[in-house]
C-alpha cells in the first residue's frame, strides 16, 4: 500500500488549518509546556498564547489541550520523538493484532427486588452530587456576597517590598468593601465593612502633601459595597448595603448621595432605579452612568444614565444599554467618550471579560480578555493606560494587570500582597495609584502607592550661537 493510500485511509491527508505561528505554539503544546513556558520560548505574552490556543482549539474542533495534542500527533502535523502517528506505515516486524474478544451474552433486563433500594439510593446520591456545586453557589451568594464576615479568617496578609511600590500612612482602621476617590490633592476613603462585618459611616480624607488622614463628615447612612465617582468638587455615592435589624443581615440601599468637598456636607441627591450593591458608577461630564450590580435576588446587566445639572430635582433615570453578561463587583473607568468595563462576579465565578460601552451608539464591543479572571477589582486609568487592580474572589492572585490603550494588550505586574486581595479601594493621582484596604484573609488597613508612569520635563537645548 502506498504512503498516499495509507494516509487517505487514516485521515492524515486532511489539510492542516493552522497558521505558521499556531504551529509554533502547537509544537510546544504537545510537549506538555505551560502557557508561561510557551510564552517564554516564543517571546510573546501569556495572553497571546491563550489567544493562539483558543484559535487552535476552534480550528481542530477540540476542547482541551490533551485532545489537541492527540489530534496533532495522529495526523502527523507534529512529530514527537518515539511516537508514531496513525498514518505511518506499519513496521514489517510488528506483531499481528490481537483477536477480537468474543461477544458477551445478553444480560437479563429485569431487576431483582433486593436491588431496587440500592438503585434508588444511588440515583438520589447522583442527583445530590450533581446539585452540590449549585447549592454551594447559592449558599455563597446569599451568605458571603455582601459581607466577608462569614469567610474563614487567616489573618491579614503580609505586604512584600517590591520595586515601584511604597507604603503610605495606613487607614485609621482596617476595612474592606470601601470606596475610594481622588479629588485634587486628597484621597477620600468612604464607608466599608469593619473587622466585625458591620457597615460603617466613617469617611476619612488623606492629604498627599502631609501624608496623613483626617476625619470628615460621615455618610448619612452606614454603607458597604457602594460605588462612587467624582464630578468637579462633588463626590457621588450610589447604592450599597446597610446593617439590618438582625446581626449578619444586610439591607440594600437605593439612594444616591452627594458630598461637597468644599463645604464638607452630604445630601441625598435622588433615588436609584432599584436597591443595588456592587454596581459601578461612572461620570461623563454632568452625566452619571450606573452599571450592573446585585439587587439581592439576581445580577443585573442594565446600564442607566441620569443628568446632574442644572439641578437634581429631576429624578429620571434612563436605561441606555446592557452589559453582555449580568454581573456585580466589576471595574469601570471612562476613557474619552467611552466606558471600559472589566471582570466582575456573576454569582458563580469571576470573569476575565473586558468590554467597552459607547453611550452615543448604546452598544458594547468586546476587547481582549484579562490574563486572570477577577471579581471585586478596581479599574483605574492614569491617562496612559488602564489598570485592573485586585480580585481573587475564589483563588489567590499574585499580580495586577495593565491594559495598553493603543495596542489593546494586557500585561501583568507583581502585587505586594500575594494572596486574594478583593473589594479594595483605589484612586489615581498624578501618575500614581493608591490602593487602600480590602480583604486578604482579614480586613486590611494598608495604604500602598504604585508608581504607574513616569513623567519628566526635558531641558530645551538650543543650537543658537551666543
Amino acid at each position: 500500500m502506498s504512503t498516499a493510500e495509507g494516509a487517505e485511509n487514516t485521515g492524515a491527508l486532511v489539510a492542516n488549518p493552522l497558521s505558521e505561528r499556531e504551529m509554533e505554539v502547537a509544537n510546544l503544546l504537545v510537549t506538555g509546556a505551560s502557557n508561561a513556558e510557551i510564552a517564554r520560548d516564543l517571546v510573546i505574552s501569556p495572553h497571546t498564547v491563550k489567544v493562539h490556543l483558543r484559535n487552535i482549539f476552534d480550528k481542530l474542533q477540540v476542547s482541551s489541550r490533551t485532545e489537541a495534542s492527540m489530534m496533532l500527533v495522529q495526523r502527523g502535523w507534529v512529530t514527537v520523538p518515539g511516537v508514531e502517528h496513525i498514518g505511518s506505515e506499519p513496521h514489517e516486524s510488528s506483531p499481528p493484532p490481537p483477536p477480537e474478544p468474543l461477544p458477551l451474552a445478553n444480560l437479563p433486563m429485569t431487576v431483582s427486588r433486593w436491588q431496587t433500594p440500592y438503585l434508588v439510593v444511588a440515583f438520589l446520591l447522583c442527583i445530590f452530587l450533581l446539585a452540590l456545586p449549585h447549592l454551594a453557589v447559592l449558599a455563597q451568594s446569599s451568605t458571603n456576597l455582601l459581607t466577608d464576615a462569614a469567610t474563614p479568617r487567616a489573618g491579614p496578609a503580609m505586604v512584600r517590598t517590591l520595586p515601584r511600590w511604597e507604603q503610605r500612612t495606613p487607614l485609621p482602621g482596617a476595612r474592606s468593601r470601601l470606596i475610594t476617590v481622588g479629588v485634587g490633592n486628597r484621597i477620600y476613603a468612604i464607608g466599608g465593612e469593619d473587622e466585625n462585618g458591620n457597615a460603617v459611616h466613617s469617611v476619612v480624607s488623606y492629604d498627599l502633601s502631609i501624608n496623613d488622614w483626617e476625619p470628615v463628615a460621615p455618610l448619612p447612612a452606614a454603607l458597604a459595597n457602594a460605588t462612587a465617582t467624582v464630578i468637579g468638587d462633588q463626590i457621588y455615592v450610589a447604592g450599597g448595603s446597610q446593617n439590618g435589624d438582625a446581626p449578619g443581615v444586610q439591607v440594600l440601599s437605593d439612594k444616591l448621595y452627594r458630598y461637597d468637598t468644599l463645604t464638607n456636607q452630604w445630601q441625598e441627591a435622588r433615588t436609584l432605579p432599584y436597591p443595588i450593591a456592587g454596581a459601578a458608577l461612572v461620570a461623563d461630564g454632568s452625566l452619571l452612568y450606573l452599571i450592573g450590580g446585585w439587587d439581592g435576588q439576581k445580577m443585573r446587566d442594565e446600564i442607566w444614565r441620569t443628568q446632574t445639572e442644572p439641578t437634581l430635582g429631576d429624578t429620571t433615570w434612563e436605561r441606555v444599554g446592557h452589559l453582555s453578561k449580568a454581573r456585580a463587583f466589576l471595574g469601570a473607568a471612562p476613557v474619552g467618550s467611552e466606558i471600559y468595563l472589566a471582570g466582575g462576579f456573576d454569582g458563580q465565578r469571576e470573569l476575565d471579560l473586558v468590554e467597552v460601552f459607547d453611550p452615543e451608539l448604546a452598544e458594547t464591543r468586546q476587547l481582549p480578555a484579562m490574563g486572570e479572571a477577577r471579581g471585586g477589582l478596581v479599574l483605574l486609568g492614569d491617562g496612559l493606560a488602564l489598570y485592573a487592580l485586585g480580585g481573587g474572589w475564589t483563588r489567590p492572585l499574585t499580580t495586577h494587570e495593565r491594559f495598553d490603550l493603543i495596542s489593546e494588550t494586557w500585561s501583568n505586574f507583581p502585587s505586594p500582597i500575594g494572596e486574594e486581595w478583593r473589594n479594595l479601594g483605589a484612586a489615581a493621582v498624578d501618575g500614581k495609584l493608591h490602593l487602600l484596604g480590602g480583604w486578604s484573609g482579614a480586613p486590611l488597613d494598608s495604604h500602598l502607592e504604585y508608581q504607574s508612569s513616569f513623567r519628566a520635563l526635558l531641558p530645551v537645548i538650543s543650537n543658537d550661537e551666543q
